[in-house]
């Protein structure tokens, strides 16, 4: 719990069994079938099934709300947040399909989340091997430490955001990243300021897994409030 408070992640050694990987798997290979004109990177909303409540269309699978909810994952989220009772208030399929996937320009979740007090773990679950060249996850240590970075508005087709740490701002400090490499089932958490990315996938392989997003029960997830993120990213 220290290291996660002071670098703003954590690589801890949960990890999916044969079974829980291989029903994400499915469940992966499904999602992807049954939504043919969304963006693999932002399937919003998976654990919907068929669209339900405000999904965006995503016909999503029970299967990654059962991921999601594991009890000894859940465990681990409540203890870097410090609290008994969390939320899981967002489940994302990020899947960057073979010479392909998109970019994530660097960004912090809490600018584009309207959560008060801002609190809040991203576990990623990863399903496929994840590493540098087919686009893992990277991090700036300890940037959540930096409060609200400046971020603008760059929009590029090779990216699946737009709503990015103004370039000028991150330049000197990207040689301090670290690429978070993951065998399939491995997870990592998160913390929602920490300044993080990853590259296009430009491998023969796909690099797929799922981002729950968990909250306090003691905060308020405000929907009157529109971010920054939200109209711009």
């Amino acid at each position: 719990v220290a290291a996660y408070h002071r670098d703003g992640y954590l690589l801890p050694r949960f990890r999916l069994d044969d079974a829980q990987l291989a029903a994400g798997r499915r469940a992966m290979d499904e999602i992807l079938a049954n939504n043919p004109d969304v963006m693999p990177e932002q399937l919003v909303n998976a654990h919907l099934v068929d669209g339900e409540g405000t999904a965006q269309g995503v016909r999503g699978c029970s299967e990654f709300l059962t991921l999601a909810a594991l009890p000894p994952l859940v465990d681990l989220v409540a203890q870097v947040l410090r609290t008994e009772n969390v939320i899981l208030w967002a489940c994302q399929i990020f899947c960057k399909l073979p010479g392909q996937g998109k970019a994530v320009p660097f960004h912090q979740d809490g600018q584009y989340w309207p959560i008060q007090p801002l609190r809040a773990c991203s576990a990623w679950i990863s399903l496929d091997t994840s590493d540098a060249e087919n686009g893992a996850l990277q991090v700036l240590p300890g940037s959540h430490h930096k409060g609200h970075v400046e971020h603008v508005q760059r929009v590029d087709d090779e990216a699946c955001i737009s709503y990015i740490v103004d370039p000028d701002v991150l330049a000197p400090m990207l040689p301090q990243a670290r690429t978070l490499e993951l065998q399939p089932g491995e997870v990592s958490l998160h913390d929602s300021m920490i300044l993080h990315g990853s590259g296009r996938n430009t491998s023969a392989r796909r690099r797929a897994g799922i981002a729950a997003v968990y909250m306090p029960a003691e905060c308020h997830f405000n929907r009157e409030v529109e971010t920054e993120g939200a109209r711009k990213g």
